[in-house]
């Protein structure tokens, strides 16, 4: 969609985490940026006689034609940008941020006027579609004033007015419900289930479900753990089979099903297993909702943890002043993957005025917090929130979460669109206090998208000086959406910083001593006083041969062909080698043709010789990892540490710990594995540290107390649950404890030998707790 631009000047970055050496396409560009209007003296003079107006219109009117005012004025347009929708949203695993496009003039009243019209439409008006409207903006309003409690008893008093009978009914009891809930009243939530519980009617499966959801949730506040999982367990059974109804009677004389198929299930446990592998792929909200409470359920049943929790904080900036109005959004480990909608997240609340919010009855698990703010609260300011930061709840927990937004920090030169020539870039920007360390990436904009990298980390200071050949070094490919196959690559990620006539940025992360993000560059800038130096420089120390023009073009077996022609000519031309190792290895990792692969390996040696960066050399020893070519592993590794300069990544450490253990080096693989799940959050390696634990002979129930130190976090991915694992393999030694430690260890000394031996078992009929185990450690990195 396009979007208009209100303000001179914009700039406007979307805060993602970049990924060490890999290539990540950004949401946003400057020239996508969200409309927000600069608020002036005029314009508040502006709103104050609009407010003035519209009262002195309201106040002279009455009866039916001033609930007409209120709807026309107040209710629908406040229908337009609903008042949980925010414009941007910010987690540590994802961002997003959303513009409406409707060029409606925002409302002139104060919070306080939409209170007392909202108030006397829902007491008042007429008994229609807009009287649920009026009631979700009025909760709204009292919410954010701290007063919930006021709200609640207004909708009490409009629930008399209405049939309980009614669908309208039944969603405002359901609506009182779900907040009795989130604060924590389980008697007034359970009456108002109770209340909003009728007969089914036709077309309302969704309340049904929604109450079951609901309902599901008070049971486990309750200390009703298995009771809450059998209500969900039945309502997606009920709700498939209604949806299956519904299909059936709209298509009937249809020789269709919904499932593709009429063979039905033989038995109700068949048909509850049935209706829940159908919804693995949820065609509605409700669906998602009601199999995220069962994942959730289960996994708190198996371990053992039917105690509810809660979570509170505040959310201010860094001088101390609140953040009110904001939403706040307790997601489980297993929806942090998609995007944030108000309204169908099972912990969600918005900011008072002091800043505070407050989650009740939660599920043991691990979570993360995400944001939903507007535009004017997040601009110049950010949260510095990283990835992999999770949030372990326990049962009976009660914990503080306090969120503080970090002033954007400025950069000072390359600034502003400079054009360098050098043969070196000077990046400068502003101290931060109680720094320790900065990280500098850089992103090369292309048509739709960018490409970010990672150029320098653990940088000391608040300047660095980088050559530009190693700028040039930077890339890789990523797809674009013009072409088809491998040349579908795009090719501003081929280029990188190589290409003179692209447009380039650049932005700063500062860390403490611990290592924790304190604010950085990346942000959104939307008004004059916050905006700064602009990031962008054009970098022109070089020309584009005639190889690269066909890459801009797109025409990249052209391109292969020029590379290879031109390093031919001189194989001193180092930019050629790179591009042609670039675009090999695109291609077969597109085609799939192992021999493309294989000859690309020659080359990449040669450019490391001839150019030695710390990523060729890693991508080396990569290779020789994955055949297992040991002393070639050891060698490229151990120069890619010398080119580095600094301590390893963690998943470096983790491949490194894993090639440690193949060859037999248990006690430095260990101590390995510790240092890169101590860094890592994701502790994608817990996998092969236990496998190397066991190895090492430690006995199952420290393996275990490993595992739960270090779970793993694969967030729309299927977690590995490595304490579930370890438990089984506990249970399944105590009937034959010899035979299971002699398998056990023969299978191991498979594994760390990388023998393919150790696939093929996994691959033989029949289930047991320790293939389980293998298999997924076979799956690890």
């Amino acid at each position: 969609m396009k979007i208009r631009i209100k303000v001179k000047q914009l700039v406007l970055f979307v805060l993602l985490p970049l990924a060490l050496l890999i290539l990540i396409p950004a949401v946003l560009q400057q020239a996508a940026a969200p409309s927000v209007q600069l608020a002036t003296s005029a314009t508040a003079d502006t709103g104050t006689l609009a407010r003035e107006m519209l009262l002195s219109k309201l106040d002279a009117s009455s009866g039916s034609k001033r609930m007409t005012l209120i709807r026309t004025t107040i209710i629908e347009p406040g229908n337009w940008i609903q008042p949980y929708d925010f414009n941007v949203y910010i987690g540590s695993s994802s961002s997003q941020w959303s513009q409406n496009n409707n060029e409606e003039t925002p409302l002139p009243l104060l919070p306080a006027d939409k209170l007392r019209f909202l108030r006397e439409y829902m007491l008042e008006g007429p008994i229609d579609g807009y009287l649920l409207t009026a009631a979700k903006q009025l909760v709204y309003e009292y919410d954010v004033l701290g007063a919930g409690d006021d709200g609640d008893a207004v909708l009490t008093e409009v629930r008399t007015r209405i049939s309980s009978k009614s669908s309208m009914f039944r969603e405002l009891a359901l609506l009182q419900a779900e907040r009795a809930l989130n604060a924590g009243n389980w008697a007034a939530a359970g009456d108002l289930l109770k209340q909003a519980h009728s007969p089914v009617h036709d077309g309302e499966y969704e309340h049904e479900a929604r109450s079951a959801w609901l309902g599901a949730r008070l049971l486990f506040a309750e200390g009703k753990c298995s009771e809450a999982l059998e209500l969900v367990n039945n309502s997606l059974k009920s709700y498939q089979e209604s949806r299956d109804k519904n299909y059936h009677e709209v298509n009937e004389g249809n020789d269709l099903s919904p499932q593709g198929s009429t063979e039905q299930p033989s038995s109700a446990q068949d048909s509850l297993e049935a209706a829940t592998e159908n919804m693995s792929e949820p065609t509605s909200e409700m669906q998602r909702q009601l199999l995220a409470l069962q994942t959730a359920l289960t996994a708190t049943a198996e371990a053992g943890n039917s105690a509810p929790a809660t979570l509170s904080g505040t959310l201010t900036y860094s001088d101390g002043t609140p953040v009110s109005r904001a939403g706040i959004f307790l997601r489980p480990e297993s929806e942090v993957s998609h995007s944030v909608f108000y309204g169908s997240e099972p912990y969600e609340i918005v900011t008072d005025a002091q800043g505070r919010f407050s989650f009740s009855g939660v599920i043991p698990g691990y979570y993360q917090l995400f944001l939903g703010l507007s535009f004017e609260q997040i601009d110049g300011w950010t949260w510095p929130v990283q990835a992999d930061d999770w949030i372990e709840i326990k049962p009976n927990d009660r914990l503080t979460n306090n969120i503080i937004l970090q002033p954007l920090l400025e950069l000072k030169s390359p600034v502003n669109s400079q054009l360098l020539t050098g043969d070196s870039v000077e990046f400068e920007w502003e101290t931060v206090r109680n720094a320790a360390s900065y990280s500098l990436s850089g992103t090369v904009s292309a048509e739709g998208s960018t490409f970010s990298y990672v150029i320098r980390q653990h940088i000391t200071g608040n300047k660095i000086s980088i050559p530009v050949t190693d700028l040039y070094n930077s890339g890789g490919f990523s797809t674009s959406s013009s072409g088809e196959g491998w040349e579908s690559v795009e090719p501003s990620s081929l280029l990188g910083f190589a290409d003179p006539s692209g447009r380039f940025s650049w932005s700063i992360e500062a860390y403490d001593v611990s290592g924790r993000v304190i604010t950085r560059s990346n942000g959104y800038r939307l008004n004059e006083d916050t905006v700064g130096n602009l990031p962008f420089f054009y970098l022109q120390s070089r020309s584009l041969t005639a190889a690269d023009q066909l890459v801009k073009a797109q025409k990249l077996e052209q391109a292969l062909e020029a590379y290879r022609h031109d390093y031919a000519r001189d194989p001193q031309d180092d930019h050629a080698l790179k591009m042609l190792v670039h675009l090999m290895t695109a291609k077969a990792s597109y085609t799939k043709d192992k021999s493309l692969e294989a000859a690309t390996i020659p080359l990449l040696v040669k450019l490391v010789e001839l150019r030695p960066t710390a990523d060729s050399v890693f991508n080396l020893a990569l290779y020789y990892y994955e055949q297992s070519d040991w002393k070639s592993y050891n060698h490229y590794y151990s120069w890619f540490l010398e080119l580095r300069e600094q301590k390893p990544h963690s998943y470096d450490q983790g491949i490194n710990a894993t090639a440690l253990m193949h060859q037999g080096e248990l006690d430095e693989a260990r101590r390995q594995f510790v240092a890169s799940l101590e860094e890592d959050g994701s502790h994608r390696f817990t996998g092969s540290y236990l496998a190397a634990e066991l190895a090492a002979g430690q006995p199952l129930d420290d393996v275990l107390k490993l595992a739960l130190r270090y779970p793993q976090h694969s967030p729309g991915s299927g977690t590995v649950n490595w304490a579930k694992l370890i438990t089984q393999m506990k249970a399944e030694r105590t009937g034959q404890p010899e035979l299971f430690d002699r398998q056990l260890k023969q299978m191991l000394e498979l594994y760390t030998a990388r023998s393919g031996k150790l696939r093929e078992w996994t691959e033989e009929s029949g289930d047991s707790a320790l293939k389980t185990f293998m298999k997924a450690v076979l799956e690890v990195g």
